[in-house]
Formats: structure tokens, sequence, C-alpha cells
């Protein structure tokens, strides 16, 4: 039970570190927050912060997956309510635009872009807890839809990719850039819908037309 215990304690002081350093990296990035700065914003012993992480990479990174992961949950976790196609890839379309839309989401992104070149492992982490998760999640959908043989499709990892830039991937780089006028509801919700009728129209098989 001590030992049990002991742990929790360990993964709540961790994870006490992760947030405040996040928010440190977020406003400063990488070059700007030293190891003394989250240790003063965090409180303790500098041992106690280098027996959860190596060094600043270690921690730097850490964070960034800790932001992307708490952000992707609702995707991973998504199911459509429905069986209609449309409806749920028009459901998946709105979940996406909700997490890599936010304004945060935005920020990590910009962050992770600003010192990907100064931290290489960053871009890997940034790339495998983020986009190559949500894209799976909904690869694995278009795989059961193609099984049901709703779609014909012959890579649904690919299909999966090019169906989200088709709903979003304009109005991120809007956001990502800061080319003004910010995208709304409405557009947001056109983009998605236009885009999953495109991609039904052209890939929907011919069992599931008649």
């Amino acid at each position: 039970m001590m030992g049990s215990a002991s742990n929790g304690r360990d993964g709540h002081r961790r994870t006490q570190i992760l947030r405040a350093a996040a928010e440190l990296f977020m406003a400063g990035g990488y070059a700007g927050v030293s190891m003394d700065d989250v240790q003063a914003k965090v409180g303790g012993s500098k041992s106690t912060l280098y027996r959860h992480f190596a060094d600043k990479l270690d921690l730097f990174t850490s964070a960034v997956e800790m932001m992307i992961d708490e952000r992707n949950r609702p995707v991973l976790d998504f199911r459509p309510s429905g069986s209609d196609p449309a409806a749920a890839l028009i459901e998946f379309g709105r979940h996406f635009a909700a997490i890599v839309l936010d304004p945060g989401a935005i920020a990590v992104h910009r962050l992770v872009v600003a010192e990907a070149e100064r931290v290489p492992e960053l871009g890997q982490a940034f790339f495998e807890h983020g986009p190559r998760r949500g894209i799976e999640a909904l690869g694995g959908h278009l795989r059961g839809l193609r099984e049901q043989r709703v779609i014909e499709v012959d890579d649904p990892l690919l299909a999966a990719s090019q169906l989200y830039q088709a709903m979003l991937g304009s109005l991120q780089m809007r956001l990502l850039v800061n080319a003004p006028p910010a995208p709304t509801e409405d557009e947001v919700e056109r983009s998605i819908t236009t885009a999953v009728a495109t991609f039904l129209s052209s890939c929907r098989s011919g069992t599931a037309a008649r």
C-alpha cells in the first residue's frame, strides 16, 4: 500500500511539474525557460525535478506531449452517435475542429513549429501524439466503412489524411499564420460538410449506392 501511495504522489508531482513547465514554455519558448524557472514556479528541490526529467529537453518534450494528448482525447474516444456515414464523418470533423482550431491548440502548434529546428525530437513527438493519432482514429472508421462496403478506398489512412485536409487544412493554416479573418462557425461547418459530401461522392461503393 505504501508503494502504491508513493507512486501516486510521484505521479501527481510529475503532473504538477508538467503543467507548470507547459505554462512557462508557452509564454517563453524553449530558449526562454530554464530548469531553474520551472523549479521556482512549481516549488520543491532541484533534485526532485531531475528525478522526474533528465534535462530541459526531456521536460519540454514531455510537456508538449501532455498538452497534445489531453487535447486529442475527444477524437480518440469518439464513437459516432448513428450509423449514417455522412453524419458520422461530419461528427468526426466537428470533433477535429474543436481541437485543432482552438486558440490553445494553435498556440501549441506554433510553439512546435518555432522550436522544431532547434529541438528535432519535438517535431516527431508532436506528429506521433497529435496528427498521426487523429488520422489513425479517422482511418479506423473509414476502414470499417470499407468493410461494410459503404466506401471503396485502397488505403484508409491516406484517405483519412486527405479528408482531414479537405475539411480543415486551409482553415487551420489561416489561424497558424494569423491571416484574417478568423474562420466563423458557419465557415467551419460548411467546410466540413462540403468535404464529406465530396469524399463520399467520390468513393461510395457501387454496392452502397444501389
